[in-house]
């Protein structure tokens, strides 16, 4: 077991501890099977991001202390989200960095009602949401989110390398592989802001268009405040992809919550 999976399974026994629970009545509170509990703590079965929702929640912590490991001080804020990403993908939680937002965004109810209730923090999002779609719905939204995400990217005239990891980072769940004209054809959207023409295939129903918009706050916030030139081309894609003002509200509403410490 490696030193980083080691340390956030601690985390997982001692914030249980500090609960005052046991195993079996973090299982009953849950309603898991008998020993599932026991087997994540001992590393032997994988740790659903949903659940970890579920503990944290019970334990009266944010998933961010469940999932967060000390470390020594780091020069870099590059090493820090690496620090970050490390013991998430460890414990098969996520394939990608993880970020304030990953737990509102496992939370949207019209992402849920696209995957399904019971499917939810069983494989990535990405991996599930993909496997609603038809490869050819799959091939246009993935490259589409690629020009998204390159765009925001780009907005405020700098491009990040912690940026374009969490990209890959993301749009590796999808396991698809780019010609060299689709290759091109994304790094344009560094040039010229993107705003899709083939949305009944790349965003076929409303679960993906919150995906998107979801990334795209995601992305703008990898290094802390977000700048204004993205949260415009943010709100610009919204209006463009005709995502209800409900739902960029409801959107918005749980970013705002989800950085109230650091606006």
């Amino acid at each position: 077991m490696e030193e980083l999976e080691f340390r956030v399974l601690e985390n997982l026994v001692t914030h249980r501890k500090r609960a005052g629970l046991s195993q079996k009545q973090v299982e009953s509170s849950l309603d898991l099977r008998a020993n599932t509990l026991y087997d994540i703590e001992k590393g032997r079965l994988k740790l659903p991001f949903a659940m970890a929702v579920q503990l944290s929640q019970l334990y009266n912590i944010n998933i961010g202390q469940l999932l967060s490991v000390e470390t020594h001080p780091v020069a870099t804020q590059e090493s820090r989200i690496v620090q970050n990403v490390s013991p998430l993908e460890s414990l098969g939680v996520l394939s990608g960095a993880f970020h304030p937002l990953s737990e509102f965004i496992a939370q949207d109810p019209v992402i849920i009602a696209e995957v399904g209730v019971g499917e939810m923090g069983k494989k990535p999002l990405m991996e599930l949401l993909l496997a609603q779609l038809t490869p050819v719905q799959k091939q246009h939204f993935v490259l589409d989110l690629y020009r998204y995400i390159n765009s925001v990217i780009s907005s405020d005239g700098e491009i990040r390398e912690s940026e374009l990891s969490l990209r890959d980072s993301l749009v590796a769940q999808a396991q698809i592989t780019l010609s060299d004209s689709e290759k091109q054809s994304i790094a344009r959207a560094f040039r010229k802001p993107f705003f899709g023409k083939s949305m009944a295939k790349s965003l076929p129903r409303d679960a993906y268009k919150h995906f998107l918009i979801w990334t795209l706050h995601l992305v703008s916030r990898i290094e802390g405040k977000v700048h204004y030139k993205a949260s415009e081309y943010i709100a610009q894609v919204a209006e463009h992809i005709q995502l209800s003002v409900s739902s960029l509200r409801y959107i918005e509403s749980q970013v705002a919550q989800a950085y109230q410490d650091t606006l």
